[in-house]
């Protein structure tokens, strides 16, 4: 019988005291967010069981934060959120616990483990399975999904980036700049994020068709997790030579399309221009210089922990959606074909 992990487990792991972790895993004060991350990815790295957490003040509510465990320990992505998420719930007396499951064997336990955790209301980010889903909407208390993986109708609300617009609106900036031919390059039902970007670059050249406009689609199957196929890729831009720029289906995407253009011989932006989504770090590195989307990763999890607050106060619950719009940022890698210029 494996042996259940304690907070004092945690502590020994890294060498600090349980009162510190107790402290940091209940979102109370007196823990600096670089150490909150340190001691929530170690009780993530021994299988803490999040559910055994217990405020033990009365007079604080609860929201449980229901998370793969992938996705938890990607703190560049998603911990700009859940720091906005915690500070806000915080700031309002309510504390942020969490259910952190292996989305590849999602049980009856993790669907026990939610409905006994005694919350007040419940957030997802990114991967809402739907079991889970559909278990803290049937506790007819507030849910909210940030990112949805996949759109699921239902008794909760969603906060999601404008995808379309956004990638709709930098396709139109490179038209202008003369671009006219472009890829689509992603993994093949991935997201509905990804869907969406992809959308917004359709309608961005469908609008554009008289003056020559077209689009052409490399998808791949990313069972493996590595974000690209270099053959496809490699095989699109042999058959089609007059494309331009390559818009990625996010960051991790754009970053892969840059390595394989360098293997071809091809320079970026002089040969093709590549457009990313995310703004991660990696992508302002001058090595890549990558044009991209700014999330407001933050602004998405005060958005979401407002509106748990409001209807814990209130006791009012809606259901709704909510598209904050992102900032495009204009790096080396593309430019403007008439004037060899960056588009502006």
């Amino acid at each position: 019988m494996t042996k259940r992990v304690t907070i004092q487990d945690i502590a020994d792991s890294l060498g600090i005291t349980k009162g510190l972790v107790s402290r940091a895993l209940t979102g109370k004060y007196n823990v600096s967010d670089q150490m909150r991350e340190q001691i929530t990815e170690k009780a993530v790295e021994l299988d803490y069981d999040f559910s055994k957490l217990r405020s033990k003040s009365k007079k604080r509510s609860k929201c449980l934060l229901v998370m793969s465990s992938e996705l938890f320990l990607n703190k560049d992505y998603w911990q700009p959120i859940i720091r906005s998420l915690t500070t806000t719930l915080d700031a309002h007396r309510i504390n942020l616990e969490y259910l952190v499951y292996d989305v590849k064997s999602i049980s009856a336990d993790d669907i026990v483990k939610l409905k006994s955790a005694y919350a007040s209301g419940y957030v997802f980010i990114n991967d809402n399975p739907e079991p889970l889903l559909r278990a803290a909407e049937r506790t007819n208390l507030p849910v909210v999904v940030i990112d949805p993986k996949t759109i699921l109708s239902g008794k909760h609300l969603q906060i999601k980036y404008n995808n379309f617009y956004s990638f709709y609106q930098l396709a139109c900036k490179l038209i202008q700049g003369g671009h006219k031919n472009f890829l689509f390059y992603g993994p093949a039902h991935e997201s509905v994020s990804f869907a969406e970007r992809e959308q917004g670059l359709a309608a961005a050249v469908a609008e554009n068709h008289e003056i020559g406009a077209k689009l052409k689609r490399v998808l791949f199957d990313n069972a493996a997790g590595t974000y690209c196929d270099e053959e496809k890729l490699r095989a699109a831009l042999a058959e089609y030579p007059a494309t331009t720029a390559v818009f990625c289906a996010n960051d991790i995407v754009a970053i892969q399309a840059v390595k394989t253009l360098a293997k071809m011989g091809k320079k970026v932006p002089d040969d093709v221009s590549v457009v990313g989504f995310d703004n991660i770090f990696e992508s302002g590195l001058p090595q890549y210089s990558l044009t991209t989307v700014n999330v407001p990763r933050a602004e998405l999890g005060e958005e979401a922990a407002t509106y748990l607050v409001n209807h814990i106060t209130n006791k009012q619950i809606k259901y709704s959606q909510i598209v904050i719009d992102c900032e495009i940022v204009i790096r080396n890698s593309v430019k403007n074909i008439n004037s060899e210029e960056k588009v502006l």
